[in-house]
């Protein structure tokens, strides 16, 4: 029996941190496939590590079809919406409190402010956060997190890599993970108390949640070509669009796939 508890665990585990790859910097709205060969000298310094990414890219994608795009079809197919939702808000909810830190290392007072008051409520009258009565007086959910407080000190985005079961990241995001990791409270406590099971329930719970949002992502982009450079666009595309949002400016080296053609790049 403890045998079978430690290979669920595992499992669960295993599901989590694969499936979390696929959410970092994706929104649906934003997704247009291109074609690679207009960015290839972009991403020649974006992705020195391209041939040991590719291998670690298809190790992860043929899991990642075996067996999480199955568990996240039967979640969509199996699990109300109103329960969808109130698990992504509790997710959300319990990454509140190193979003209240991020905002501060970045000297951004109100919107600390704003985050703070939005976990009290949701934790109290939203009922631990499966409630979200914050948004509904206006303090609006405003995500934050290490990497972009790295940026935002100076820390250069560094290579991009995939890695083994995480996925698509970069030296600065791989940074700020580990960072969030060893000061969330929640894994904190789950450490400190040695119950692995908080932290490979909150994993795989976040993990099934994140896959399930992108599957109209992933699997139109599964059908192009080169699934490997689509995903690469689109990730620095998003990440850099974030970091210009934040900046209030847009970077010269963005990767623009909403507007760039082939005939423009055949004119450079």
């Amino acid at each position: 029996m403890m045998q079978l508890k430690k290979t669920a665990l595992l499992l669960t585990l295993f599901f989590g941190v694969l499936t979390t790859a696929y959410a970092k910097d994706t929104k649906k709205e934003e997704v247009v496939i291109e074609d690679p060969a207009l960015y290839e000298d972009q991403m020649l310094n974006l992705d020195p590590l391209e041939p040991l990414n590719r291998g670690i890219f298809a190790v992860n994608t043929f899991l990642d079809g075996l067996f999480i795009r199955p568990m996240a079809y039967a979640y969509e197919d199996l699990v109300a919406d109103v329960i969808k939702d109130r698990i992504s808000n509790v997710l959300s909810n319990l990454e509140a409190p190193i979003t209240f830190v991020n905002d501060l290392l970045q000297g951004e007072g109100t919107q600390a402010m704003n985050t703070f008051m939005r976990f009290v409520i949701n934790s109290t009258f939203g009922l631990l956060g499966f409630f979200d009565p914050a948004s509904e007086i206006g303090l609006d959910l405003k995500e934050n997190d290490f990497g972009t407080t790295m940026r935002r000190w100076g820390i250069g985005a560094g290579p991009y890599v995939i890695l083994p079961l995480f996925g698509p990241s970069s030296f600065r995001d791989v940074a700020g993970d580990v960072a969030f990791y060893f000061t969330d409270p929640y894994y904190v406590h789950a450490r400190i108390h040695k119950k692995r099971l908080l932290t490979y329930s909150r994993l795989g719970a976040k993990g099934l949640t994140t896959r399930h949002k992108l599957l109209d992502i992933t699997d139109e982009m599964d059908k192009t070509a080169d699934p490997y450079a689509q995903y690469r666009i689109l990730y620095m595309q998003n990440r850099k669009i974030i970091d210009a949002i934040e900046s209030s400016a847009v970077p010269d080296d963005i990767i623009d796939v909403s507007e760039k053609t082939p005939s423009d790049a055949n004119h450079k």
